[in-house]
């Protein structure tokens, strides 16, 4: 052992060579450093791994076509549907002229009394009618308010349609909303694909921050 190891050593047991006060802070000072970069690298990670989800789910996930598709409603003002939903509208009725076996259960009832006289379902059932879809494979469901209750009351009306069969199902929603439909649905109990529809770029980068506030 050379002579330095041995005062160290002897320094630690005998208590000299303890740090001065500033030695200290500075020890402090860095110690917090490191955990505060530790933070942000464990911030930055889960964010990577969201974003990776979200891209992911935002392609959707419907194969094949189901036996209905959930489309789920949006911002109405003056009664008149949003940019966004236009485009969830305009979606879902290109996808029923490409599957002619799939139903729609329209959802969403009346949001915001100020600007709103008549449900989200009812003007989505008009713009889909305009869009060339058959009346008779449009359902209603008008009385939800949130997206949980989108579901929960789908989920009786599939249930008193199909009866015993256990109908396939697919959630069309902007594709920002996917991932969080995807979840929602599970914990309501509703075993659903995603199909993906398109939104305005403003919109899009605004609602992927309102995830996070």
């Amino acid at each position: 052992m050379n002579k330095s190891a041995k005062i160290l050593i002897v320094n630690s047991l005998t208590g000299k060579g303890k740090e001065s006060k500033s030695q200290s802070f500075f020890h402090r000072e860095l110690f917090m450093w490191y955990v505060a970069v530790a933070a942000v690298a464990v911030l930055i990670t889960l964010l990577m791994v969201f974003f990776i989800k979200e891209m992911k789910a935002s392609k959707g996930t419907a194969k094949a076509a189901p036996d209905v598709v959930l489309l789920l409603g949006y911002r109405v003002r003056d009664d008149k549907p949003a940019p966004i939903l236009m485009m969830r509208i305009e979606r879902a009725a290109e996808y029923l002229k490409e599957n002619k076996d799939t139903d729609i259960i329209v959802c969403g009832g009346i949001v915001n009394s100020k600007d709103q006289h008549r449900t989200e379902a009812s003007i989505m059932y008009d713009e889909l009618v305009k869009l060339g879809v058959e009346r008779e494979r449009i359902i209603l469901e008008d009385k939800s308010r949130t997206t949980v209750e989108n579901f929960l009351n789908a989920k009786k009306i599939i249930a008193e349609r199909y009866g015993k069969k256990e109908a396939s199902v697919a959630v069309l929603s902007s594709e920002f909303h996917l991932m969080r439909a995807g979840v929602i649905a599970k914990r309501c109990g509703l075993k659903a694909d995603t199909i993906a529809a398109p939104s305005p770029k403003k919109e899009k980068v605004k609602n992927y921050i309102n995830l996070f506030v």
